[in-house]
Order: structure tokens, then sequence, then C-alpha cells
């Protein structure tokens, strides 16, 4: 699987290039609007870096659902379902692929637009109390008082979180895809793709359904850190057992229902 992630990586290198090369021209910017003392030349980077933070998770994860429908729907695509490998390990290294990059790519976005924001904050004349509502936002709502250990259990929390969700979608995406490849087998056009959508449209709500009766109806949504930690505990292994469930069947669909 990891040959086929290097594979997806050379197929994606060019975008995340583009990517990182238009996060370092707004940092250059930014920098510039430091040297040259203009405020506003540092806010419009800083406004655009935080765009680009959730564009480029959007268009990431969007992409790499429109990747795997072209691949499927131009038969091998670029010959990798003609590759002697299980369909499980090509449908989990894209998925996985995508959504560590997208994961990664936010994750670097974001922390440069805080470090950016804090530093713009330290040197404003902004009042007292405005600093401290920007402060308090900065830190993500945390107490001034929660221990690293804490903070690092709830950050590992909720990037898991994050993760399976983008996972979640991407899989219910798969998934609505290849069933729909599978009931217009070797045709094309509008009614192929309105398919895909209502299946994945069907497929979501399915899944917040079950989620909504197994696990929002039986455990009870605490305000204490450790009932949180148990609320997000259950989330993540519901989304996990979908995650699998989504990507297994698309997997033996692949294997059994769609000529590639």
């Amino acid at each position: 699987m990891l040959k086929l992630m290097k594979y997806e990586f050379r197929k994606w290198r060019v975008t995340l290039l583009a990517l990182l090369a238009g996060l370092a021209g707004l940092e250059l910017g930014f920098i510039a609007g430091v040297k040259l003392e203009k405020p506003q030349l540092m806010i419009v980077c800083l406004s655009l870096i935080m765009v680009l933070t959730f564009a480029a998770f959007a268009y990431l994860v969007i992409a790499g659902i429109a990747g795997y429908s072209q691949e499927l729907r131009e038969k091998c695509g670029y010959l990798i379902f003609m590759a002697p490998v299980r369909s499980i390990s090509i449908v989990l290294s894209k998925l996985l692929f995508i959504a560590l990059v997208a994961l990664a790519a936010t994750a670097l976005f974001g922390t440069a637009g805080w470090l950016d924001a804090r530093y713009l904050l330290a040197r404003s004349h902004l009042d007292a109390q405005t600093l401290d509502s920007l402060n308090a936002m900065l830190r993500f709502g945390l107490k001034t008082d929660a221990t690293v250990q804490q903070i690092l259990q709830m950050a590992g929390f909720s990037a898991a979180s994050v993760l399976l969700e983008v996972l979640l979608t991407m899989c219910t995406a798969y998934l609505a895809i290849t069933l729909s490849a599978t009931l217009l087998q070797n045709k094309k056009g509008f009614l192929k793709g309105l398919i895909s959508i209502v299946l994945f449209v069907a497929l979501s709500w399915g899944s917040s359904w079950l989620a909504q009766k197994l696990l929002y109806e039986r455990v009870a949504l605490g305000t204490t850190l450790e009932e949180v930690k148990a609320t997000l505990g259950w989330s993540l292994l519901m989304n996990f057992i979908l995650c699998a469930l989504f990507a297994g069947a698309s997997a033996w669909l692949l294997d059994h229902k769609v000529d590639l």
C-alpha cells in the first residue's frame, strides 16, 4: 500500500507544490508588511492565508473524490486498477493519502496563520478587553488552567476525530461512486453522476441516523474533560467501523461487480 501512496504523491505533487508556493508567497507578503510597517498588507496576507487554509482542505478532499470517479469512468485511469494488487489496497491508499495530505495542509496553513495573527496582535494597539477576547480565540477555547497533558490529549482526540470524519466522508463518496458504476455499468453522462450524488446523500443520512440511534441517544454529552473524551471515543469507534464497512464494500464491488 505504501508503494501505491507513493504513486499518489507523484500524481499530486504539482498541486501540492502550487499550494506550498501560494503559502510561501503570502508569508513573504506578510513579512514585507512587517518590514515596511504596512499593517494593511499584513492583514490582507493573513486573511488570504486563513482563506487558503479552508480552500486547500476542501479542494484536496473534493479533488480526491473526483479523481476516483474519473479513474473508474475511464476504466483503467492511470492503470492503477490494472496493477497486481488487491482492490482494498488501492482504495485505502487513495483514502489515506488524500485525508493525510488534506489535514497536513490544513495544519501547516493554520499554524502559519495562527503565528502571524499572534504577531499582529502583539504589535497592535487594541484595548485590553479586545486583546483578551482575541487571545482566548487563539487558544481555541482552552482554559488557562488546563494542563499540558490535557491539552495534548484533547488535541490528539480532535485530530483523530477530524481524520476519521474526513475518511468517512470520502469512504461514503467512494462507495456511492462505486455503486453507481455497478448499477450503470458501461453507462456515461449526467445520469451516472446524479445517481452518485443521490447515493452519497442517502448513505450520509443513513450514517447520521445510525450514529444518532447507537451513539448520541445512549451516550450523554458531558461537559467535563473525561466525559468529552468518552463521547469522542465512542464517536471515533463508530466512524472507524463505518469507514471499514464502506471501504470494504467498495473494494468488494471493484473485484466482483465493476468491469475495470
